[in-house]
């Protein structure tokens, strides 16, 4: 299916095709004519198992390799890729959705012998710990009837020895990977993407072309550095997951109402759980805590019991080591030297765990404040905390401050807040604290009042469209593939794509297995991926409101006098293109307020030059 927009930007939507192992369509042949070939293995219409194998003449790549936590398949498809093929894997941070995978690639020997894991340092850490605690999840669920174990112990030690930790910088494959062809000119840069601590963006370029995966952007955290600029590319592979959504309620009016609402619902001694992702969400919510509760009188705070819980206790280790120099905001990084602070994301009354007896926390006078994963209750301590909840208590509280991915539990809670029923059953994959995991697939069926819910929209760590049509404007490609998004909010995000990226001419929604290529513009009249836009590109785009004076540019010049015009020109158009971008960050400018005052600054400009009257 192919729509237009006004502007005539097409954009292809293709859906998921079921292969047999006998046809599943991978004859690929990068060359010169086409630099590289993306083959989405994961990650397509869904919010979950981010996978995407790189093709060039020379080399089998990978970028991340997660699982999927709500509806549709577990693992990416990795059919069509033989043993030994791949030649790097590439990881943009380490939410289980983008490396939860890997260990299933290191069993099936799908990773050339000295392979690396190319990644940021705090990824590697934070890897380590999601990667060891997602084998234990998954060795007891192979216990079940019907199930299957599809790795090892073993799987995740030679994973994790593969490693190769970095900063935001830019590389060589050469000197990562040994026995590439020596043919193989591949580079790479990652950037900062906000997200997570060590999240990056990606560029990848050889042949003269080059193609950025955005992984997941964020630009919202309170511990985390902006969004790193992007360079041009000719391709980009953008996340979709908030492409509906043109802007998030405020984060700083969020977590004041989190922990509002929190310490309101302890006074009235209503307990609380904050189903959370282990990774990232956990940390931004003990650091909103540590920062506040220090202002509560002493009755008030010797009456909570601050809990967190299962991965988010190795993740938080794993913060306060890391989360310092480029990885850190100025904030964390101030606190660090002013303070002599080295556990800027554990609050002094909080408590881990395993520490405690969980059971007792539940029955004692204090009130309980619980974060624990998983964020969409489908693993984790959360689901048996809530289990208690519904067991123990007339009123208590869940707060939702994350995405919740089609067919979690998380989900239906979070629909259930529209409905007009005052319960909602759902079924946990727990038993009770102390009980273990379910043997089976039925795990326990609970009934929970709906007023208990509370959505919180603003805490989100992915950015909202604005920030998605930024970095793509900054990345100024002329494809773009949408992932890692649900197709209502890929449609809605491919349609104002289309309308505000002045350079794109084609977005692609869907493609599960498709072969993408990525080709270097060839178009006399478009920008190049690698350089700074130019300056006839911005000239043509107001060249029917501009009269040139030829006979005077041709004559009065000579051609030094030319030369030193147009390098003030140029220099001056790319101060225009950068407050431009600037400009375009501030809500208080329409797209054709824009134009217009760039329509002036640019009639200004040729006039001072003597270029039009």
């Amino acid at each position: 299916m192919t729509g237009d927009t006004d502007d005539q930007v097409a954009y292809k939507t293709t859906t998921a095709t079921e292969y047999t192992e006998d046809d599943v369509p991978l004859a690929v042949d990068p060359g010169e004519g086409t630099p590289f070939i993306v083959i989405p293995r994961g990650g397509v219409q869904e919010v979950g198992r981010s996978c995407y194998q790189l093709e060039t003449k020379f080399g089998t790549y990978l970028v991340d390799a997660g699982l999927n936590q709500g509806d549709g398949g577990q693992f990416p498809d990795f059919r069509g890729i033989d043993e030994g093929q791949i030649d790097a894997v590439f990881l943009t941070h380490a939410h289980i959705d983008h490396v939860g995978a890997l260990p299933v690639i290191e069993s099936r020997n799908l990773l050339s012998p000295r392979a690396p894991i190319i990644t940021t340092r705090p990824t590697e850490a934070l890897a380590s710990t999601l990667l060891k605690d997602s084998l234990k999840i998954h060795k007891e669920k192979a216990e079940k009837p019907g199930r299957e174990q599809l790795y090892t112990d073993a799987d995740v030690r030679k994973v994790l020895d593969r490693f190769v930790p970095r900063g935001y910088i830019r590389s060589d494959i050469q000197d990562y990977v040994p026995n590439l062809p020596e043919q193989e000119t591949l580079t790479f840069e990652f950037g900062n993407a906000g997200h997570l601590l060590g999240s990056a963006w990606i560029a990848f370029e050889t042949m003269g072309s080059r193609v950025v995966f955005s992984g997941d952007l964020g630009g919202r955290s309170n511990h985390l550095p902006d969004i790193e600029d992007p360079p041009k590319a000719d391709s980009l592979f953008l996340e979709a997951t908030y492409g509906g959504t043109e802007n998030h309620d405020s984060a700083s009016e969020t977590r004041t109402e989190i922990y509002s609402d929190a310490i309101t619902a302890a006074r009235n001694q209503e307990p609380v759980l904050i189903p959370s992702f282990g990774v990232g969400r956990s940390q931004e919510l003990l650091y909103i805590f540590k920062n506040r509760l220090h202002q509560l009188d002493n009755d008030t705070r010797s009456q909570i019991q601050l809990i967190y819980d299962g991965m988010a206790v190795g993740a938080t280790n794993t913060y306060n080591q890391h989360a310092h120099g480029e990885f850190a905001s100025e904030s964390i990084r101030n606190l660090r030297v002013s303070n002599g602070e080295d556990q800027p994301f554990l609050p002094d009354q909080a408590d881990a765990g395993y520490h405690i007896d969980r059971q007792d926390a539940l029955d004692n006078e204090r009130t309980p404040i619980i974060i624990a994963p998983s964020g969409m209750l489908a693993g984790g301590w959360a689901p048996s905390y809530l289990v208690e909840f519904a067991d123990r208590y007339d009123h208590a509280n869940i707060f939702l401050c994350g995405f919740q991915a089609e067919g979690t539990p998380g989900r239906q809670l979070e629909d259930a807040i529209d409905a007009e029923a005052g319960t909602i059953e759902i079924t946990l994959p727990a038993l009770r604290l102390g009980e273990g995991v379910p043997d089976t697939d039925d795990g326990t069926t609970v009934e929970i009042p709906t007023e208990w819910i509370t959505r919180y929209s603003g805490l989100s760590a992915h950015g909202a469209r604005q920030t998605l049509r930024e970095f793509a404007r900054m990345v100024s490609p002329e494809e773009i593939t949408l992932v890692h998004g649900e197709p209502d909010q890929q449609r809605a995000l491919a349609a104002n794509l289309a309308d505000k990226v002045e350079t794109v001419t084609g977005i692609r929604v869907g493609g599960m297995m498709d072969a993408t290529p990525v080709r270097p513009r060839t178009d006399d009249d478009s920008d190049s991926a690698l350089t700074d836009r130019p300056a006839t590109k911005l000239l043509d785009e107001a060249e029917h409101e501009l009269t040139f004076d030829e006979t005077t540019a041709a004559t009065d010049m000579d051609h030094s006098d030319l030369v030193d015009r147009m390098d003030t020109l140029e220099m001056a158009l790319r101060t225009i293109d950068a407050e431009l971008g600037v400009a375009r960050h501030d809500d208080t400018f329409s797209e054709a307020e824009i134009r217009s005052i760039v329509r002036d600054e640019m009639r200004s400009l040729l006039r001072d030059e003597g270029l039009i009257d």
